[in-house]
């Protein structure tokens, strides 16, 4: 078999659903900052589950707030849209492509433990950064998200996914797919899923860049690069599930042209440990 791009996108299509309408109407709406609460309030309604994760993550120990809230509306308005539109858009993707099967030689809980250590450290760099504190969250869930082409890559090539699984002992995790996919790397997988499924630019670019963002044809964007080495920094301190082996060296150029120092490493992991914690609140929601 040839794999393609274009064979990718129809075997994705296959096997993993599109967003629920729900949650994609609701992702439109919260990134239009002039939509009117009791609109997104409306939308939100329609789906129970939603509804119930949106009233519980308001009311629990990440936003920590005095008085318990009981009303949707009041609840968007506290947790704003930028928060809104990331708890819709991880519980949508989570719910289509987190398995609860196990899978041979794949450390499951390892890759979520990563994933969200990644997604805490990307907020905690952006905080560092400067970034305004409004859209924090969307850097936690860049990190959060930075390898669903791996769970895609699972789902449709589970044969050759062992394969690679096994090759990883000797070789990188993108060397080892490059070679059993012929050129394709979860990625580029990770990249056609997200097309398919909408989501921002800036996301797709983060699924695409997270392992080289400069060897692709544009340039990299500030949440891109923070992902980048918020994934080496828990890589080479053993965080989660690592598929390649420490010591991963950060490019030159990153903290460069973020405008940081090497130095936040060390106060990062000074405090990851409890920031991972109170992360765990947003994805129990």
């Amino acid at each position: 078999m040839v794999y393609t791009l274009e064979s990718v996108a129809k075997m994705l299509e296959e096997n993993i659903p599109s967003l629920s309408p729900t949650a994609s109407k609701v992702i439109q709406l919260a990134n239009n900052m002039n939509t009117p609460p009791p609109e997104l309030t409306k939308v939100i309604k329609l789906d129970p589950v939603l509804s119930a994760k949106v009233l519980k993550l308001v009311n629990s120990s990440y936003f920590a707030l005095r008085d318990k809230i009981v009303s949707l509306e009041k609840a968007i308005i506290l947790l704003g849209f930028n928060t809104i539109k990331n708890l819709a858009l991880s519980a949508a993707v989570l719910s289509q492509v987190e398995s609860k099967e196990k899978v041979d030689n794949f450390d499951t809980e390892g890759f979520w433990k990563h994933s969200l250590a990644v997604g805490v450290t990307a907020k905690l760099i952006a905080q560092k950064k400067g970034v305004d504190k409004k859209l924090l969250e969307d850097f936690f869930i860049a990190g959060l998200l930075h390898d669903l082409g791996v769970l895609a890559e699972m789902k449709i090539f589970p044969e050759e996914f062992q394969r690679i699984l096994l090759s990883i002992e000797s070789i990188s995790l993108i060397d080892a797919e490059e070679v059993i996919l012929e050129g394709l790397n979860h990625c580029s997988i990770g990249k056609v899923l997200a097309q398919r499924w909408n989501l921002s630019a800036d996301l797709i670019n983060v699924l695409l860049m997270h392992h080289a963002p400069f060897e692709q044809n544009e340039p990299p964007s500030d949440l891109a690069l923070i992902v980048y080495c918020a994934n080496i920094i828990c890589k080479n301190n053993g965080i989660g599930l690592v598929m390649e082996k420490p010591p991963i060296t950060i490019h030159p150029s990153a903290y460069e042209k973020l405008g940081i120092d090497k130095s936040i490493e060390k106060e990062i992991l000074d405090t990851i440990g409890s920031e991972i914690i109170k992360a765990t609140e947003f994805l129990k929601v």
